[in-house]
């Protein structure tokens, strides 16, 4: 391996120059390992192409196939476990992940109580590998993005994200405009059965679902990518993760997604990111405090001012959605549309003593056990859970769903304390951005309940902490003092964030400049 020759004023050979000076990046991985690494992050891309073609593959290309392609990430994802595994890629010391690990073998020992208690079938069988996964195997797939995705990485990634929701855009409004049964909506199967019935705004307008297989997909890739338009439009121009036209362009296409999604939680959604960039404004520093305080209301001034305008089907069909949710809500749920919407935090409390000690059985709890009429003592148990807290006491039980509600909390306290740190010490918005949607989903998300939202929870909570850990990562300008004393970029990480793993610079492993 190449080494970094010292400068003459370290070696005693001269005084120390005047003008600032760039440190080098330490040396890190070994060759194999950073083309292991390197290997890991593109089949977690993989991962996440895949996540947003799926429902493309089962409604336009295969609908035949749609109950196996429901599955074509999971392979993958093992793909890169075991390629973690074989170039020693796994956090080292991460509580949480060991934590996340064990639970799921805990999980297999669940299932294997439940089938001997419940008895043997083969629904049960499979609703409790569907439920496992559900449950389990994403959940280390935060860890290791948190611990291997770089700053070029995270670059790569979300000028992907910002390119795809342009089309995004068009597949949404093409969907809106449509009739409910056009092919575009339901999918290219002749039989009722292999059709996609997405929901309807006010029984004339579906709600669009772009690639995905629902709208609740839809609403997942519109949040995160408005995360990441949002933190490159704060970002200053030498670090902004894409063209400021690209960006621009981003945001107008996003802000028409949501104009046509139909969703009031894709509109919330919207909402709580632009309060969270408006957050880093209060708590970050430098010249991103001024933008954050201004550009998010203003973008959000501007889109409720000229969305009536430009796309006034489309709104007024959101307000006739909006106004009937909001009579259903207000009588039949205590608090209307807000309790709807922190119902996730209390609803479970209700089945505590009412569910055996092991719940019903893993995956009874799930979507998949309401679409197959999985029955518990002639109850559809499915229908006992509407929110994923409630679903975890259907599915595990009291004492193994309650641990697996305070896990959530707990990876995203673990990920929120990096992200602040990040935020207050290195300027830069997109750990926090990303962190406002990942830190909501992993609390009040369906991650248990919709596969979509499983893999987006779970991956961009570990791409907030690594995006909080690249940035501190990044390197900065300093002057070195001629008495040879350590320079003010070598002081320990902020409290709350751990060390930043070293890393070589890529000249000295392949010979490419590193980012």
């Amino acid at each position: 391996m190449t080494s970094i020759a010292r400068p003459a004023f370290l070696r005693g050979r001269g005084p120390a120059p005047a003008a600032a000076v760039v440190q080098p990046a330490a040396v890190g991985l070994p060759a194999p390992r950073e083309r292991g690494r390197r290997q890991v992050v593109a089949v977690i891309m993989v991962v996440y192409l895949l996540a947003i073609f799926e429902g493309a593959l089962r409604k336009y290309v295969a609908p035949q196939y749609s109950q196996y392609i429901y599955f074509i990430r999971d392979p993958v994802v093992v793909c890169a476990y075991l390629l973690a595994t074989r170039h020693a890629l796994w956090p080292r010391g991460e509580r949480l992940f060991t934590i996340g690990v064990a639970m799921g073998g805990v999980g297999v020992l669940l299932v294997m109580v439940q089938t001997a208690t419940g008895g043997t079938t083969d629904l049960r069988l499979l609703l409790g590998a569907y439920g496992w996964r559900s449950y389990f195997l994403y959940v280390p797939l935060a860890f290791l993005v948190a611990e291997q995705f770089t700053h070029e990485d995270l670059r790569r990634f979300a000028r992907l994200t910002l390119i795809l929701s342009i089309p995004m855009a068009v597949l949404a409004v093409a969907q809106f405009m449509s009739p409910l049964n056009a092919p575009i909506n339901v999918g290219t199967a002749e039989e009722k059965e292999l059709q996609f019935q997405g929901m309807n705004i006010n029984g004339t307008r579906v709600r669009a679902t772009g690639t995905f297989s629902s709208n609740a997909g839809l609403q997942q890739f519109i949040g995160t990518a408005l995360a990441i338009a949002i933190a490159a439009l704060l970002q200053p121009a030498k670090r902004r993760l894409a063209p400021l036209p690209v960006v621009l362009v981003a945001i107008a296409a996003l802000l028409t997604s949501v104009a046509f999604s139909g969703s009031r939680g894709t509109v919330m959604l919207s909402g709580l990111l632009a309060l969270v960039a408006v957050a880093i404004g209060v708590v970050g520093h430098g010249s991103m405090r001024a933008k954050a305080l201004t550009i998010p209301l203003c973008v959000a001034g501007g889109a409720v001012l000229l969305a009536p305008m430009l796309f006034p089907d489309a709104i007024q069909a959101f307000i006739d959605r909006w106004n009937h949710a909001s009579k259903f809500e207000s009588a039949n749920i205590e608090g209307g549309v807000w309790g709807r919407a922190l119902m996730p935090l209390f609803d479970f409390v209700r089945l505590v003593g009412d569910v055996p000690i092991f719940g019903y059985g893993l995956g009874y709890g799930g979507n998949a056990s309401i679409l197959m009429r999985a029955t518990i003592d002639g109850v559809v148990v499915g229908i006992l859970a509407e929110v994923d807290f409630s679903r975890h006491m259907v599915d595990l039980g009291p004492l193994v769903g309650g641990a697996y509600i305070l896990f959530r909390f707990a990876v995203t306290a673990w990920a929120g304390r990096q992200v602040l740190a990040a935020t207050r010490h290195a300027g830069d918005p997109l750990p926090m951005m990303l962190f406002g949607y990942a830190g909501y989903t992993i609390v009040l998300g369906q991650i248990a309940g919709h596969g979509s939202i499983n893999v987006y929870g779970w991956l961009f909570i570990g791409l907030s902490v690594a995006a909080a850990r690249a940035a501190l990562r990044q390197p900065k300008r300093v002057v070195l003092p001629a008495s040879g004393a350590a320079p003010a970029s070598s002081a320990p990480p902020p409290p709350g964030l751990r060390a930043p793993r070293p890393r070589a610079p890529r000249e000295l492993v392949d010979g490419r400049r590193s980012c």
